[in-house]
């Protein structure tokens, strides 16, 4: 049986960019799996990719306060269905994001790939230092400022601020790390 503290002593280590290039590789290939994101090509503009993010990233923001909400252990199929969703909406919301960068890059003449290091660095730093004993727990803290760091970059896109790509990668590296909390915790439940 999984339960958050368990899934938060998983993710307190070191996380090489190998590990973390494949979990992105995989979170991707989840998001086009679901129905929900079959439309997200059709976005043309940054600013619009980055406001289809956010429902899916509300969504993962609820998931990600209530399962810290649970009782520690409580109930195992309600902390898998609420893992399982934020795993579901973080993976939505990190291709949507990931459409974002790729949009800003056509016009800024560069690659959102060039970028891939750089979320892995905020993602590896964020899971390395997690923290349930903090008020708020590390992660909480990390939902509410992915919600920050989208709104700050549909803001800097709009005003075609220089700093509008570090707001992305930012906000995908927070949406990063949570994709992995729910992923590890899920599979570690779904294996129990």
């Amino acid at each position: 049986m999984s339960t958050v503290r368990a899934i938060y002593e998983q993710l307190a280590r070191p996380w090489t960019h190998d590990e973390l290039a494949h979990r992105f590789d995989e979170a991707r290939h989840h998001a086009e799996q679901l129905s929900q994101s079959e439309r997200d090509d059709v976005v043309q503009t940054p600013i619009a990719a980055l406001a289809s993010a956010l429902p899916p990233l509300a969504a993962l923001n609820v998931a990600i306060h209530v399962i810290h909400a649970l009782p520690d252990p409580g109930d195992p199929a309600l902390l898998d269905h609420l893992l399982l969703n934020a795993e579901e909406n973080a993976a939505v919301a990190l291709r949507r994001m990931h459409r974002a960068l790729e949009l800003d890059g056509m016009s800024h003449d560069y690659t959102a790939d060039e970028w891939l290091p750089a979320i892995y660095d905020v993602a590896a730093g964020l899971l390395e230092s997690v923290g349930l004993d903090r008020e708020p727990p590390s992660l909480v803290e990390e939902a509410n400022a992915a919600v920050r760091w989208l709104s700050q970059a549909i803001v800097e896109l709009d005003q075609d601020a220089a700093d509008a790509t570090a707001a992305i990668i930012d906000g995908l590296g927070c949406v990063f790390s949570l994709e992995v909390f729910a992923a590890v915790g899920f599979s570690a439940g779904s294996d129990s």
